[in-house]
């Protein structure tokens, strides 16, 4: 099999975006392999509307941002949608960080209910209290002011995801490579 340049970063965070939200998707270009994230307001890029629209980003990161959408739009065989774990997924992998530490439990347990229940019943209060929709992975550490231990629980999550991103990038390119032959 030949070496894959993929952003594994920019996979990860493809996989760990909130499945609840609707602001960003993601997408695998089957040529190269390359990640590409496509934010709501990128679809001005292909806007027929006249205003102007400064999306900031650069030429190339602009015509691969309107390949993915085009292509998505007119169910092209191009591009792969990236999904997104699941929040079983997210709080398998929440549970064994629990599981694992003796720092912070009681904190850590009562965040993960609140996530648990978020899941259930989102509602206003929910979003006053920061929890965002989605299972956002970050708030199991809310309310603990240690940085290192809150980079623990970021590289342990981003950790499982990747050991889960890269098999499913392995599958991608095992599909990929049958189709080219």
């Amino acid at each position: 099999m030949k070496e894959i340049k993929t952003d594994i970063e920019f996979l990860i965070t493809a996989f760990t975006y909130s499945f609840a939200s609707l602001n960003q998707n993601f997408y695998l270009r089957k040529r190269d392999f390359k990640v590409i994230g496509v934010h709501i307001f990128d679809y001005s890029l292909i806007s027929e509307c006249k205003a102007e629209y400064n999306s900031g980003l650069t030429k190339e990161e602009e015509r691969d941002i309107k390949e993915a959408i085009i292509a998505n739009e007119k169910g092209y065989d191009t591009h792969i949608f990236i999904p997104r774990l699941t929040k079983e997924k997210r709080f398998e992998i929440i549970t064994d960080f629990v599981g694992s530490t003796e720092k912070f439990k009681e904190k850590l347990e009562v965040n993960y209910q609140t996530l648990v229940y978020s899941t259930k019943n989102y509602g206003v209060e929910f979003h006053r209290k920061g929890i965002k929709v989605g299972v956002d992975m970050e708030y199991l550490t809310n309310g603990i002011e240690e940085e290192s231990f809150k980079s623990k629980w970021t590289e342990f999550y981003r950790s499982r995801t990747k050991n889960i991103a890269l098999k499913w990038l392995e599958h991608q390119v095992v599909e990929i490579s049958k189709t080219k032959l």
